[in-house]
């Protein structure tokens, strides 16, 4: 999609005729409850929301024990009595940002290691989702998040091609009628509705919940109807699936505004980050240590006290403006020629906010700062009334590990789906794992568990091929999380790539999608055999192993030694700095995008 020089035209004609109303979009006035709006603790002693520590201990008491049994059976196939387990270790999946290629990318992970998926669940790989019990998603990855969470937990090929209707990824984001004539009637009509809600809403969100949430479909797309309107991030715990515990308890991650550094390309490291559940906003941040009920987000506070107890706001938590928030739409606008100015066009005519320091580089959302007046010596924005926030991924921590971190939730394994386009044909290199251990080393070290040794730099990393296939991190150590890095990757066979398509595509047809929902199905239930092109027969067995490792520590009265079939596996997946791979090791893996850029066919 190249944005064209029509678009302030488009938008300008599209807003003089509007017709209709979303209303739904608009937050409301209600009576403030008589339960405190916002929760404090301490760096020292944080805790959890008590509605999310609830959810996690019935998750795991009543669903996940049989899940494991299911998934594993009594362990002998990889070499353990798991009935010698107490209990098994907490699993976190977190899926990082990349435009609409990490949400096709993640969503094709997912069905590798969904048990609803009968090839993924007959190859061994499908069960480790219903295992774990968080899952984090930002930018890209939050629209992922919301596709799932919105639509009740739907299996992958339904949700992204099938019945949900699907993402229609086939009409572009920002000009669905087609970018080659901005100013056709569908195209206007499209922008007629998204202007419409611009008071309410930002226009970013909008667009995504055409897409992500459900109301849409391809006979109604350019209609007056709700197209996501009135669908709150809060009422997914009002979901039969969710209230069963049927799911892993979700995290979207979003950024404070500030700086972006050209050196860096990110803004910095010490502002806060900020997480949206289903029951609260928050921060564990030790600047912060705050959450605010994500029900009544919106009202006017201070120091955690409504400023007019008649007057408590509900609606402001829109599931298009919470993922419009940690996400940057117009990000492919930026990223094509002449785009820079365009983007700030597309912005001023929208009214949506633009960040004056760096116009191009990010849309604001404006939320009502529920932590006005907590933690003054401290918080930045105490004394701001509102938040400046952007894309979750702008402080260049491209994967959402924070809130999987958090030292109060005790995840021990981590699931990293990462589909950041970092080098020169937009593969992952680690930079993402580099911000994060920066961060976490730095500011986050009171609060947040640390991530385990990998390597220091993104070439280091490019040069033993982690990029390039899975690597399982934190083998050999219990004072941090394990990671299991599942890194969005060429074809182990040598085919054409279609999965790093660049991050500024904002549409895609249904076989460009198919292609890469099956090459990262493939790639996630493949593993790697080194020097080959063939998928690894024990790759299945090895993941088990992975996400069991932290298990063995929870014996009725002992530590279970690891079994050898896993030492086995570990030896060719676990990170070992004492024995470096190399990227050699991953012969014919083509590097360059196979797509419609390209002019090849699917």
């Amino acid at each position: 999609m190249v944005l064209s020089h029509w678009v302030a035209l488009a938008l300008f004609t599209a807003r003089s005729f509007a017709q209709g109303s979303l209303a739904d979009y608009a937050p409301s006035f209600t009576k403030c409850p008589d339960s405190a709006l916002v929760r404090e603790f301490t760096p020292a002693s944080q805790t959890l929301n008590p509605s999310e520590s609830k959810f996690i201990a019935e998750r795991e008491s009543h669903v996940i024990p049989q899940s494991w049994e299911s998934w594993l059976g009594d362990g002998s196939s990889i070499g353990y009595c798991t009935s010698e387990f107490t209990e098994f270790a907490r699993i976190g999946i977190a899926f990082s940002g990349g435009g609409l290629r990490a949400s096709q990318v993640g969503a094709g992970a997912i069905s590798a290691i969904d048990a609803r998926n009968k090839t993924a669940a007959a190859v061994g790989t499908g069960g480790l989702l219903q295992v774990a019990s968080y899952f984090s998603g930002l930018s890209g990855g939050s629209w992922l998040t919301a596709g799932m969470y919105m639509n009740n937990f739907p299996t992958v090929q339904d949700m992204v091609l099938g019945s949900q209707p699907g993402w229609l990824m086939e009409n572009d984001i920002t000009f669905p009628a087609g970018a080659s004539d901005p100013l056709a009637p569908e195209n206007l009509e499209y922008f007629s509705l998204i202007a419409q809600s611009i008071d309410a809403k930002a226009a970013a969100g909008l667009m995504l919940s055409y897409h992500f949430l459900s109301g849409t479909n391809a006979s109604n797309f350019f209609d007056n109807s709700s197209h996501g309107a009135g669908q709150l991030w809060s009422q997914i715990a009002e979901s039969t699936f969710f209230v069963n515990n049927e799911a892993p308890f979700p995290v979207v991650l979003i950024d404070s505004n500030g700086t972006f550094d050209l050196t860096t390309l990110s803004t910095p490291l010490d502002l806060p980050v900020y997480e949206v559940s289903p029951f609260e906003f928050a921060s564990f941040d030790p600047s912060i240590s705050a959450g605010a009920d994500l029900t009544f987000i919106g009202t006017s506070l201070s120091r955690g006290v409504p400023t007019d107890k008649n007057s408590c706001v509900v609606g402001f938590d829109q599931a298009s403006f919470v993922i419009g928030s940690s996400s940057n739409v117009f990000l492919a606008a930026q990223s094509e020629p002449g785009g820079t100015a365009e983007v700030t066009d597309l912005q001023d005519i929208l009214g949506a906010p633009v960040d004056t320091e760096n116009p191009a580089d990010a849309v604001v959302s404006k939320w009502p700062n529920p932590f006005f007046g907590i933690a003054p010596s401290t918080f930045v924005d105490s004394n701001n009334t509102e938040l400046n926030l952007i894309d979750g991924g702008f402080n260049g921590e491209g994967l959402p590990l924070n809130p999987l971190l958090v030292k109060a939730r005790g995840v021990e394994v981590i699931v990293a789906v990462e589909a950041s386009a970092d080098t020169e044909d937009n593969w992952p290199n680690g930079l993402s794992f580099l911000f994060s251990q920066e961060r976490l080393s730095t500011i986050l070290a009171d609060t947040h568990q640390q991530l385990p040794e990998m390597p220091t730099s993104t070439d280091d990393f490019v040069a033993q091929g982690l990029n390039l296939r899975p690597t399982f991190f934190g083998c050999d150590t219990t004072d941090t999380p394990f990671v299991i890095f599942l890194p969005n990757s060429p074809p182990l066979t040598g085919a054409a790539p279609f999965a790093n398509g660049p991050t500024g595509q904002t549409q895609y047809e249904a076989n460009e999608t198919q292609a890469i929902l099956d090459q990262t199905f493939n790639n996630t239930i493949g593993g790697f055999v080194p020097n080959t092109n063939s998928p690894d027969p024990n790759w299945p067995g090895c993941l088990k192993c992975a996400a069991v490792d932290r298990s063995r520590f929870k014996a009725y009265s002992r530590t279970i030694e690891r079994s050898a079939f896993c030492e086995r596996c570990f030896t060719q997946y676990c990170y070992n700095p004492n024995n470096l791979t190399s990227a050699a090791e991953l012969p014919n893996r083509q590097l360059t995008y196979a797509g419609p850029t390209s002019n090849s066919s699917v």
